[in-house]
């Protein structure tokens, strides 16, 4: 494969193929032609070089075709780097966090709004309240398989501005709805218009960012739950003070989010990049920079043919369904308590202002959180072991929270140990991130993440149904659901990390077999700083074990399965 530097490229853009060198003895213009023939001469070459070169990667990602055009080279700076992550972190992190932040402010508003009155305003009883909780996972649930298709054969920008502008004005709608059943009908709709925004954003995020990046970047939009639940609270604590004669404040609530969702809509939907060889915001040298900051990775970035075979490898494939069962895991302690958490403090004997505003803690808990266990995974590399560690703080707070009695007296010990257990937060996007790294295939990507938005659905469900009104204040049914959960989550973060091991070890034989080096270094786990020295590194494993330099990443772009890539490198 050519390197290529700043340089490299001719006038009229002749570069060498990423799969099969275009002849760069293209007619050119001489002193002694024509200029207007010569410049026709060169432009239907460059077509024609066009049409060969999508010949040859139909099929295969979209990055191939453009690096087939305008040249691909591994050798990229640490300068350069730095410079394109810049551009990309600074254009779309605040899109990302801004979109993820919206829907998980719209998506607590029911929460927001159960101290103000709307279950007795909407004559809720029973298990109702659990149910429009619940709702709007099923949903999620129900809308996976549409949001898996579309996030294939559409451009992310598209479906993202479509999902964006609907829940918007689905949230302001809630105002209307004045029982169980308008209420129902309208979380439904909540809940399908939301269903693709998570599996969306992991997948942007393996697009754009490596995979020494990806943890902080998906932790820093994940953790808008956490800034949602801080200024939703102090947005939420204002509008209940609201005094209207037509109005109640949770419908001032429902009607504000929604269309401050609409105001956000609109501007964001035309800025969101599909791709990086579309992003507007860079120039065609910095597009290829930006290919090759993630070719390391080896999980491409998209091709927008549906491949059933992948679909199938998803469906087989142990570790999909070990990321599913811990998000399921995960899921059902959150579900639970991000809907009741309200109630829960209530029962510790706070009002209903007090219990908004010390529901703020839990919002910078959850912050905090994602960021020490994402500079964690980028120090120690590790993500099962960060995981491990990570899940014994709610296994421990969800256990105390269980053993003490709920009173009074007990306020401000229940109110640590309520707060430890809100380090659940993080885990989710840990998993994310993990899951994100270790799947290769664009189509077995968006199903894989599909998986885990089935089991992060499910579990979303199942949790607000084991808080059952009669169980209150003390909610022990819903607490020893959570602790089995955490210990099983802990286990399936175990069986993972030695499956991981074992394909690894598996992927060096097949290395050797195939006359290449076993031992790959992994570039997308460490900053672009060591590349060069992490680059003669390499050339000298290859050269004492294989007899020659080799290329481990000639199918990063080729849209290949992570099992099918023998040179894939998994991340325990």
């Amino acid at each position: 494969m050519a390197i290529f530097s700043k340089g490299d490229k001719s006038e009229t853009g002749h570069v060498e193929n990423a799969l099969d060198p275009i002849s760069a003895a293209s007619p050119v213009a001489t002193t002694n032609e024509d200029p207007e023939k010569a410049r026709s001469v060169t432009t239907e070459d460059i077509h024609a070089e066009k049409n060969q070169a999508q010949g040859r990667t139909q099929g295969m990602d979209a990055a191939m075709e453009f690096l087939a055009m305008h040249g691909d080279g591994e050798d990229i700076t640490d300068e350069e780097n730095r410079a394109v992550r810049w551009k990309i972190d600074s254009r779309l992190m605040p899109m990302m966090m801004c979109i993820y932040f919206l829907q998980q402010l719209d998506k607590a508003s029911l929460s927001y709004s159960s101290v103000f009155g709307i279950r007795a305003d909407a004559n809720l009883v029973g298990q109702d309240y659990s149910w429009l909780s619940s709702i709007v996972y099923f949903a999620q649930l129900l809308f996976q398989p549409l949001s898996v298709y579309a996030l294939v054969r559409m451009p992310v920008n598209v479906w993202v501005s479509i999902c964006f502008c609907t829940w918007g004005a689905l949230e302001a709608l809630l105002a209307a709805a004045h029982n169980f059943a308008g209420l129902a009908v309208v979380r439904f709709l909540l809940g399908g218009a939301e269903a693709s925004i998570s599996p969306t954003f992991i997948i942007i995020t393996s697009m754009w960012w490596s995979r020494r990046e990806q943890p902080l970047r998906m932790n820093i939009w994940y953790s808008m739950n956490g800034m949602s639940q801080i200024l939703g609270s102090l947005l939420c604590y204002g509008l209940g003070h609201i005094k209207s004669d037509k109005l109640k404040p949770y419908q001032i609530i429902f009607l504000t989010c929604g269309l401050l969702t609409l105001a956000c809509a609109i501007p964001i939907s035309l800025m969101f990049p599909s791709r990086p060889t579309k992003a507007r915001f860079l120039n065609d040298n910095q597009k290829r920079i930006a290919l090759e900051r993630v070719r390391h990775n080896n999980t491409g970035t998209q091709n927008t043919e549906f491949k059933w075979s992948q679909v199938i490898e998803a469906l087989t494939d142990p570790k999909s369904w070990l990321w599913t069962f811990m998000i399921f895991c995960i899921s059902l302690v959150s579900g639970g308590i991000s809907s009741f958490g309200p109630l829960i403090l209530q029962g510790f004997g706070l009002s209903s202002f007090q219990t908004i505003l010390y529901n703020m803690i839990p919002g910078a808990i959850a912050i905090v959180s994602n960021m020490l266990s994402a500079y964690a995974v980028m120090h120690f590399k590790r993500k099962s072991i960060v995981l491990f560690v990570v899940s014994l703080f709610p296994l421990a707070g969800a256990s105390a929270l269980y053993a003490l009695p709920h009173t009074t007296e007990n306020k401000h010990t229940l109110l640590a140990v309520y707060f430890i257990l809100q380090v659940y937060n993080c885990v989710t996007s840990l998993i994310f991130s993990w899951q994100a790294a270790n799947t290769a295939g664009h189509t077995k990507k968006t199903t894989t993440t599909g998986m885990i938005l089935v089991g992060l659905c499910t579990g979303n469900i199942v949790g607000p149904q084991l808080y059952q009104a009669k169980d209150a204040p003390q909610y022990h049914r819903g607490l020893i659901a959570n602790m089995i959960c955490l210990i099983m989550l802990s286990a399936f973060v175990v069986i993972q990390g030695l499956y991981l091991a074992y394909l690894n070890r598996r992927n060096v034989k097949r290395r050797i077999a195939n006359g290449k080096s076993g031992e790959v270094v992994d570039y997308s786990l460490e900053a672009s700083s060591k590349w060069a020295g992490m680059r003669a590194k390499q050339a000298e494993k290859d050269a004492a074990e294989g007899g020659a330099t080799q290329n481990h990443t000639s199918q990063a772009f080729m849209d290949l399965t992570d099992l099918q890539n023998e040179d894939f490198v998994y991340s325990i």
